[in-house]
């Protein structure tokens, strides 16, 4: 790819590379003297019905990548509640260039839309700073992106810039810097490559007051009445504003870092109020919990028949995650199981692969389980595809077929599979699922699950008891309908478990929060509360969490840590 402008002469790049320059712009939405000595790349890979042109330039600093996208669109639009279908930015970014296919420590996916608004599917908000200025016939965006290791000349980075052009509520088309497919999003290895290069002997980054913006931002965006000391955080927020943090004032590093340290120590002095820690708050999972353990466990693959609706059957199969250290003839040892579904379109493949493989799911339980976040248990990941096909139907399989073949092949709390020592080892296990996979979750729940299944972990979607997307629909009718199923089988509050969550940016958020909300009315058989010791049920919300697996994975870091307590 060449560039098809630079005032920086004509480096040599591979048909998949682009240079970026040393330099630190200021992060305004203005094109700062800076970026004029930077080559600039037009995006060739157009999707769809799109007509609009974009050119991009990096920089790097020995803290940050920053990116400026000058996007041609007459027609700009945030109307739909899908972030990836409003005109925006996407960024992808492979740190270490290892072209891993999965997203791994060093990968995120980050976008900012028209309004600047920031979005986040894969990655730590903290580290992006944007800025966006409208102009005659479209929108500049700046970004900054912090970087998790200091760079040098000659750093080459995994990268892909993409557009999205949105017409009202849909997505018309993209544009495309290297990826020509349109799956960047799920695969690394579709990213073109950076390379830095042109920093001088001795050169000095610019200034950075970003990391003490993002603070202030969370900071002020923060709800004190949830806190019984509110004025530690209100009193250590400096009393500047961006535009003095960006040019418009006089301050040192110094300054910014010592601002930086006083407003983060404030924050993690904060103490909740009673009322507000009965709530559950998402906690972002650290980055680290990406990398491989150095207690690995093992993945097996089990083949079965299901009963289709044709009076035949289905060869099927499920994996299953056996933790480090399983042994099968210690029967002395025994598991909880949890049992995982996958979302509309995935399939058994989609969480762990197959025997051999470690996607990240793999490596966030491997790390939890050896970290002593949880204890070690087994997980299986069946699929509602095949069989009947039904996901209303799901449970006829999963209690008749599936609970019997894996818990009397491994190591559980089931002493045979006869129906009375399945719902004798009830407390023992859980089911959860991600989008028609929390469909699924609670279609069991309504359907007999009660008896087999103590916990479950309904993941971005609804029920649908009363029809399609009734919990958004109908939520009143529909948390009625949940709570005369708990009446009517027998089962008190403190006999099971509903552990929920999705984000405010998901496709899901509008219809499974009011469900949520009319259930809390129905007290004597959903207790709300964080703590599994004085209650039955939450509801936990990401701000940024979008409808992906990247979001579904950190919401099973934080729910993991309260299964198999009560």
């Amino acid at each position: 790819m060449t560039p098809i402008s630079t005032t920086a002469g004509n480096d040599a790049i591979a048909p998949k590379r682009i240079a970026a320059y040393f330099g630190s712009p200021v992060v305004d939405g203005k094109i700062d003297p800076v970026w004029e000595k930077v080559p600039a790349y037009q995006a060739p890979h157009r999707s769809g019905d799109t007509r609009v042109s974009a050119t991009f330039r990096v920089l790097w600093d020995d803290r940050a990548l920053y990116v400026l996208a000058e996007v041609k669109d007459g027609h700009l639009s945030v109307q739909s509640g899908t972030p990836y279908m409003q005109d925006s930015l996407e960024i992808f970014l492979d740190e270490d260039n290892n072209k891993s296919q999965e997203y791994g420590v060093d990968d995120l996916q980050f976008r900012v839309n028209v309004e600047n608004v920031q979005t986040v599917d894969k990655g730590d908000a903290s580290r992006f700073y944007t800025a966006v200025s409208k102009t005659e016939d479209g929108y500049i965006v700046e970004a900054r992106v912090a970087l998790r290791k200091r760079p040098v000349n000659g750093t080459v980075m995994g990268l892909e810039l993409q557009i999205n052009d949105a017409v009202g509520e849909e997505r018309v088309g993209t544009l495309n810097l290297f990826d020509s497919t349109g799956m960047a999003w799920n695969d690394t290895g579709l990213f073109g490559e950076v390379l830095l290069s042109g920093k001088k002997f001795n050169e000095q980054s610019g200034i950075n007051p970003y990391d003490l913006l993002i603070l202030i931002r969370e900071a002020q965006s923060m709800d004190f009445t949830l806190y019984k000391n509110p004025e530690v955080v209100k009193n250590a927020i400096p009393d500047v504003t961006a535009e003095d943090l960006l040019g418009g004032q006089e301050v040192t590093q110094e300054w910014i870092d010592e601002r930086y340290a006083a407003l983060k120590a404030a924050i993690e002095s904060l103490e909740m109020t009673e009322e507000a820690a009965n709530e559950k708050y998402f906690r972002a999972m650290p980055t680290d919990y990406l990398a491989d353990s150095d207690r690995p466990g093992t993945i097996e693959t089990l083949w079965y028949e299901a009963d289709n609706t044709e009076g035949g059957k289905d060869r099927k199969k499920l994996h299953v995650y056996l933790p480090y250290g399983y042994d099968a003839s210690d029967k002395s040892v025994r598991y909880n199981v949890l049992y995982l579904m996958h979302g509309g379109g995935e399939n058994e493949d989609l969480l762990f692969g197959g025997p051999g493989e470690n996607r990240a799911l793999k490596r966030i339980i491997d790390n939890m389980i050896a970290r002593g976040d949880i204890e070690p248990l087994i997980v299986v990941t069946p699929s509602f595809y095949g069989g009947k096909n039904d996901v209303a139907l799901f449970h006829e399989e999963l209690i008749g077929t599936i609970l019997p073949l894996v818990e009397t092949k491994y190591n559980t709390y089931a002493k045979s599979a006869a129906p009375a020592d399945l719902k004798a080892s009830r407390a023992h296990r859980a089911f959860g699922g991600f989008s028609m996979g929390s469909v699924t979750t609670w279609h069991l729940f309504a359907k007999g699950g009660l008896d087999y299944f103590k916990y479950y972990i309904p993941l971005s979607g609804d029920s649908w008891a009363l029809g399609d997307r009734s919990g958004g629909l109908k939520p009143e009718e529909t948390a009625a309908f949940l709570a005369r199923v708990v009446r009517e089988s027998g089962y008190k509050a403190q006999d099971f478990y509903i552990f929920s969550a999705t984000g405010k940016q998901d496709i899901a958020y509008p219809n499974l929060k009011p469900q949520i909300e009319a259930m809390k009315k129905h007290d004597d058989v959903f207790r709300y509360s964080s703590k599994p010791e004085k209650g039955n049920f939450y509801f936990m919300e990401a701000e940024d969490g979008s409808h992906t697996w990247y979001w579904q994975n950190q919401y099973l870091y934080n729910i993991l840590p309260d299964l198999f307590k009560g």
